[in-house]
């Protein structure tokens, strides 16, 4: 057993099928789809380049790829631009064989558990056209329905994430260099907190430092109404930058960023995550930089 799928390069713990791509693991020669079908080109799960949406956005690569989504960058043949479309794409029960059809289906049949993810989609698009006059703040500018899911378009951003520079820098940016780049965010994410949003996912490889110099905001997929709403909120966290109310579900807030900015500015300045929250509140072996 490879430990990584040879078709998408995802890690391998054990099965016959590759967990991401679908393709078939036993055997030799080219992967199959867990269908049977033969898996060959771009991996089967991904729309193909050259792939146009509403007769206007043309896919032309992947460029990223989460839990809930998939990121492509494409072309606005309206506008003749450079974009960025987001699909809503949950891995652990979506399904595509684009071998035949870009259509998006439960793993289990039809539309089961997709549609009440559809739906947090859009609304966090509707979030970021809430927030689409606010510097540092990704900009989005369409979100529609098609292919049984959900796109949202945004800015094509060229340049690199702090995850990216960090390593770029053998693992630390110096003092000098990053609090700089993050004051900006500052105010963004306030601004942000004003009209009642909070991220809820703010960690190095979600700020982009565009060409031009400046640090911007990205992947709202978290972001949910902070006022009146926390028993709603959903748990959604990246164990080293999220605090101890995202673990527990409740008390959720405009803190709840502060935290994830500084475990970021401290993962970036030191090398080295913040231990995650329940092992502070045990006992906290925080050195400080």
């Amino acid at each position: 057993m490879p430990a990584f799928c040879p078709f998408c390069g995802a890690p391998i713990s054990g099965g016959k099928f590759c967990p991401l791509c679908g393709a078939s693991l036993a055997g030799s020669g080219e992967p199959t789809q867990g269908d049977g079908t033969q898996a060959t080109g771009t991996p089967s799960h991904l729309l193909q380049p050259g792939t146009v949406l509403q007769r206007r956005y043309e896919i032309l690569e992947m460029i990223g790829e989460g839990g809930f989504g998939i990121t492509y960058v494409g072309v606005d043949h309206v506008l003749d631009l450079k974009v960025a479309i987001k699909e809503y794409f949950p891995s652990t029960i979506a399904l595509r064989d684009t071998a035949t059809s870009t259509q998006v289906t439960s793993r289990y049949g039809g539309t089961q558990g997709l549609e009440q993810g559809i739906s947090r989609f859009v609304d966090e698009a509707r979030t970021l056209a809430r927030m689409s006059k606010t510097r540092h703040i990704v900009h989005t500018s369409n979100c529609f329905r098609e292919n049984g899911t959900a796109y949202i378009v945004m800015d094509y951003m060229e340049g690199q994430t702090l995850k990216q520079l960090a390593a770029a820098r053998g693992g630390k940016i110096p003092a000098d260099e990053l609090l700089p780049l993050i004051e900006p965010l500052l105010g963004a994410i306030g601004k942000l907190h004003d009209k009642g949003l909070i991220h809820r996912d703010i960690s190095p490889d979600n700020i982009m430092l565009t060409t031009e110099g400046e640090a911007c905001l990205l992947d709202f997929g978290c972001a949910r109404e902070g006022a009146g709403g926390e028993q709603a909120l959903t748990v959604m966290l990246k164990y080293d930058f999220a605090p101890i109310e995202q673990y527990t579900n409740s008390g959720q807030g405009p803190w709840t960023d502060v935290y994830g900015l500084c475990a970021t500015i401290y993962r970036c300045l030191c090398g080295v995550s913040v231990p995650n929250a329940p092992a502070r509140l045990a006992e906290d072996r925080l050195r400080r930089p």
